[in-house]
Order: structure tokens, then C-alpha cells, then sequence
């Protein structure tokens, strides 16, 4: 299996290790209902995960649930709302959407569930040295950390010269905000040496990681516009906190959705919900139209294009699969090259059209009949 590593900038040789696969996600912000482009990321590791399982690995994935975030603040105050209920209402709608279009497996973590460990693990960081008071903040230090901007490929002075939590108090502009009691928000947590604050968003996400993986895993996934600041922040602390070189051994993004140019994203109001689209079309074609595209690729999102892959379904659904057929191998090399879905998909067609179709190629699709 050949997989590409963001930190690396290569495909590389991904071994199974002790017969299991580790795997966290950066999952969505959960103010509104979920999209298309939550939908492809986390359909991409979803047939990671099931490419695993045919392999006879034991996979655990955790995803990371953000339940503390000022949009979800505001959006609870327009709605009359706590944000913790907000959250919670937009987690079940979130997992109810999920399951409809066949993700399974996952494990779903809030950060709201994780924040005394925050408090431990900024206090520990503190206690070493590697962490320090300031203006009523808690920041990592940086100076040391000689590998933050390797995966954007960033320099010393790029990451300087970007206005990365901005404050006077910082020692140096890329030291990492930790612990947030400079502000007033909707939802705060109190700590008699922290203060009334809340974990900033790098390190929920490292708390799960710790809780979970004890810091150490297989395999990060999310969204290519995490790689600056969130990955390499939240490497950076993983790496403080384990003291562990290289605590994630694959970094993997999955190119953004984009609806007539511009992002898909809830912040801009261009989106296209999971919910609605089922409405009008199944889940199996929506699941091989996102795989019709490689997943490190930007994708621009066209309804119109789904009733292609509506016929491919229906010529797939109209062909028993069955045990392993002589297309099934090179079905596997597509898959086994970096999760080359289009090439893979290609194959399968292939093997519906000749009758070759095997279980473990609608399965590895995970698609339903």
C-alpha cells in the first residue's frame, strides 16, 4: 500500500502494524447541518478504513466533534439556545446523515467531553517548561520546535509573518495559543491556575488525541486547508506532550469541495446539504460520484453529475457479485496506489459490464443493495 504523506510530500510505503490501524479525523464544527464536503472527507476514510478491514486489520477512527467554537456561540445566542444543546442537536442530526449515506464504524468524540484533560495537559506543559503564562493565555513555545511549518512547507519567517493569535504577550509570533481566559465567551471552564477560559481549538483536538491514542497513531485525516495552523499546531503539541518525534506516522488531506469557484463552507452560506441531496438522489451514485475524483484533488461540486454515476449504480445493482474474479487484483492495485478511486471505479464498471463483479469490490465502495 502506497500512501501519501503531507509531511513527507511523497507517497509512501504504509505497513500494517500488529494487525490494526489507528486513525483520528478532524471532524466538523457542529452549528448547522452537515454538507457535501463533510461528505467526501469523511467518505474518503470511510473506504479507507473498509480497504483495512478487507486486509483483516482491526480499525479504530476517532473523530474529532468541535462542540466549543464562537460560531457556535453565536449561533446558540440567535437561537435561544445553550451552545452545549445547540451542539447537541447538530451532533445527532450530523451522525443521522451519516448513517443514511452508509458511514460506519466511526467513533464520534466531543471536545466539550475532554476538557479537564485540556487543563491537565496545558498544566503539564507549563510544569515542563514547554508552556508559559501570558497575558492571561497559555502558549506553547515555540522556539524549540524545529519541525513546525515542515508540512506546509514553511519557513521560520513565513510563519513569523503570519497573524497567528495575535497578542504582545506572545514571545514569539508562531508560539501556539493553549489556553484561552484573555476573553469572554458564551461557555468558559473555570481552573484555579488557568483561570475561567477555554482549551483553544489545536488543543481539543489534541486532548481527544491523548485521551484516545495517548498522542501516538497511524494515520491524521481532514481537510487540506487544516494543514496551516491546525496540523502543525496540533503536531507540535503532540510532540511536546509525548515526546515522540514523529507521534502521527501518516499526515493525509482530502481536497476541498468547491460550488461555483468558491469553498464550500457554512461561514460563506454555499452549501449543499447531505440531507438534501439524498432527497433527490441515492446514496450509492453520491458515494461513487465523490470517489469519481481523487481525493487529494479540489473537487467542483456539480448536482448534474450524480446522474451519471445514478446508471453506473443501477448497472452495478443489476450484476451479481460474487467471489474474487480475475479483475478483482487489478481492482486492488487502483486502491492499494494512494486510494485511486477513479481508477478503481473504472475497473469495477468494467466488471459489472463483463459479469466479473466481486463482493469485496462493492463492499470496499460500500455500496449497499
Amino acid at each position: 500500500m502506497k500512501l501519501y504523506d503531507t509531511m513527507a510530500g511523497r507517497k509512501e510505503e504504509f505497513a500494517i502494524k500488529n494487525n490494526s490501524v489507528s486513525m483520528m479525523l478532524c471532524g466538523p464544527t457542529v452549528y448547522d447541518y452537515s454538507h457535501v464536503g463533510h461528505a467526501r472527507m469523511l467518505l474518503f476514510y470511510d473506504l479507507v478504513a473498509r480497504y483495512f478491514r478487507q486486509k483483516d486489520a482491526q480499525v479504530r477512527i476517532i473523530v474529532n466533534i468541535t462542540d466549543i467554537d464562537q460560531k457556535i456561540f453565536s449561533k446558540a445566542r440567535s437561537a435561544g439556545s445553550s451552545p452545549l444543546e445547540l451542539a447537541t442537536k447538530f451532533i445527532n442530526e450530523l451522525l443521522h446523515d451519516l448513517s443514511s449515506i452508509g458511514i460506519t464504524g466511526f467513533a464520534f468524540a466531543r471536545v466539550s467531553d475532554h476538557v479537564r484533560l485540556a487543563e491537565e495537559l496545558v498544566l503539564q506543559l507549563v510544569r515542563d517548561g514547554q508552556a508559559y503564562h501570558s497575558g492571561g493565555n497559555v502558549y506553547l513555545d515555540t522556539v524549540n520546535t524545529g519541525s513546525l511549518g515542515r508540512m506546509a512547507r514553511m519557513t521560520r519567517q513565513n510563519l513569523d509573518d503570519c497573524r497567528l493569535d495575535i497578542s504582545p504577550a506572545k514571545k514569539l509570533p508562531s508560539d501556539i495559543l493553549l489556553w484561552n481566559a484573555s476573553e469572554h465567551f458564551d461557555l468558559m471552564f473555570y481552573n484555579s491556575t488557568l483561570g475561567t477560559g477555554i482549551p483553544w481549538w489545536h488543543l481539543q483536538d489534541s486532548s481527544v488525541a491523548m485521551a484516545n491514542f495517548a498522542g501516538a497513531y497511524d494515520i491524521h485525516g481532514g481537510a487540506s486547508e487544516l494543514v496551516y495552523p491546525h496540523h502543525e499546531s496540533h503536531l507540535a503539541q503532540l510532540k511536546a506532550l509525548t515526546s515522540l518525534e514523529s507521534p502521527v506516522r501518516f499526515w493525509t488531506h482530502v481536497g476541498l469541495v468547491r460550488l461555483k469557484g468558491s469553498k464550500m463552507s457554512k461561514s460563506l452560506g454555499n452549501t449543499v446539504a447531505i440531507r438534501a441531496l439524498l432527497k433527490r438522489h441515492s446514496a450509492n451514485a453520491i458515494r461513487l460520484y465523490l470517489y469519481s475524483r481523487h481525493y487529494r484533488d479540489q473537487f467542483d461540486f456539480a448536482e448534474k453529475g450524480i446522474e451519471k454515476y445514478e446508471r453506473i449504480n443501477s448497472l452495478i445493482a443489476g450484476k451479481k457479485a460474487g467471489p474474487k474474479s480475475k479483475l478483482e487484483d487489478r481492482f486492488f492495485e487502483r486502491i492499494e496506489d494512494d486510494f485511486d478511486t477513479p481508477g478503481a471505479l473504472e475497473i469495477m464498471v468494467e466488471a459489472a459490464k463483463t459479469r466479473q463483479l466481486s463482493d469485496a469490490m462493492v463492499s470496499t465502495f460500500g455500496l449497499r443493495y
